[in-house]
């Protein structure tokens, strides 16, 4: 999805997150036309794309440039989705074999599995960057639950199988709850980046469609001064309440009930 594209694309209602059968329909149509567009723009990109070395760089310098606040959150969200079609993900992926890679500890919950990676200078000693990089593994039935953060923003290029993503702006906070409105709902295949700031796209949901899938992951956290370098909380979007601006009360929940809620299957 281009920038122009995203920020044209009509916000996803409380419908559309499959709580009524219209909102499923709608959803099924939605994927569908998103679906056909990214094959559109994935045959319209250029065949010269951007060394995995120059790309490493150029996400380097967007993430200082957020983090000294010459970049806003937008700005970098923008800057981050049109570096996801000058990278080739096979490229991407074989730069990691000049990577340290170290494997998380499996989560108790129904995440997928972490890895870490360090990208090395010539001298094969780890770099000094201002983002965390990570790949997460999917099995099929492995969920990133619904959730919003703070502190921090982060963009997930996916670089094998699909995925279907959900996104929602986090318009306040309330006792227990997070009121948020939904934003996107669309199908992310391999070379498609979803983002998010504290901007917009705060709070964002993904399950592979149809199979094992993986993401690439930069992480900039510390954004604010004299506050945590990042907070997250799940939510539950599906049992909130429905409010007449169109937005959603969902209350805040903890990891290991939102992993029992939210499966592959919704």
């Amino acid at each position: 999805m281009t920038v122009s594209d995203r920020d044209q694309a009509a916000p996803a209602s409380a419908e559309d997150l499959g709580l009524t059968r219209r909102g499923q329909l709608t959803a099924m149509i939605a994927a569908f036309a998103g679906y056909a567009l990214a094959a559109e723009l994935a045959a319209a990109r250029p065949g010269r794309r951007m060394a995995a070395r120059d790309w490493i760089d150029r996400q380097d310098e967007i993430a200082r440039a957020l983090k000294r606040g010459t970049l806003s959150p937008r700005a970098w969200m923008d800057a981050v989705v049109g570096l996801a079609g000058e990278i080739d993900v096979a490229e991407l992926m074989a730069s990691l074999d000049q990577a340290r890679v170290t494997a998380a500890a499996m989560p108790p919950t129904n995440d997928p599995q972490k890895r870490h990676v360090r990208f090395l200078d010539a001298d094969g000693a780890p770099r000094k960057l201002a983002y965390g990089a990570a790949l997460f593994d999917f099995a099929p039935h492995n969920v990133i639950t619904p959730h919003g953060h703070r502190h921090m923003a982060s963009a997930h290029l996916v670089v094998a199988g699909a995925f279907r993503v959900r996104n929602f702006d986090r318009v306040r906070d309330a006792p227990g709850a997070m009121v948020i409105r939904p934003t996107r709902d669309f199908r992310a295949r391999t070379g498609t980046l979803s983002a998010m700031s504290p901007d917009r796209d705060n709070i964002h949901w993904f399950v592979p469609d149809g199979g094992p899938a993986r993401t690439f992951d930069v992480v900039i956290s510390g954004l604010d001064a004299g506050a945590p370098d990042y907070e997250i909380q799940a939510i539950d979007p599906l049992g909130g309440r429905r409010l007449a601006d169109g937005t959603i009360r969902a209350p805040i929940m903890s990891f290991e009930a939102a992993s029992a809620r939210y499966t592959a299957r919704m």
